[in-house]
């Protein structure tokens, strides 16, 4: 059984404990470590579905960064700031030196 939650940017990079919506069942809470990134996917042990032995199957979890729609202006002065913290930061350049290899 799969499920997709979304998170927060700050959950995702900061770390957090969050609910889990489970199958017919009460919620898990799940730890989510920092620097976790988009699309990863954590396995709960027993919380799927129940298979034909009897014995239940796992669920997985994949997080979803949800970005919000509008963002009020505190908000958009943090990550203002985030931006340029992290100004040298470039995710892409990895794959634009890869490119130019080809």
């Amino acid at each position: 059984l799969t499920v997709t939650v979304p998170v927060t940017f700050p959950e995702a990079a900061l770390g957090a404990e969050i609910s889990v919506p489970t199958l017919g069942g009460s919620p898990v809470t799940l730890r989510v470590p920092a620097g976790t990134p988009n699309g990863r996917t954590f396995r709960v042990k027993g919380r799927g579905v129940t298979r034909k032995d009897g014995t239940k199957g796992d669920l997985l979890v994949s997080l979803e960064v949800a970005v919000p729609d509008v963002t009020d202006q505190a908000a958009r002065d943090a990550l203002e700031s985030y931006r340029t913290a992290t100004a040298g930061n470039d995710p892409r350049a990895r794959l634009m030196r890869e490119a130019g290899r080809g």
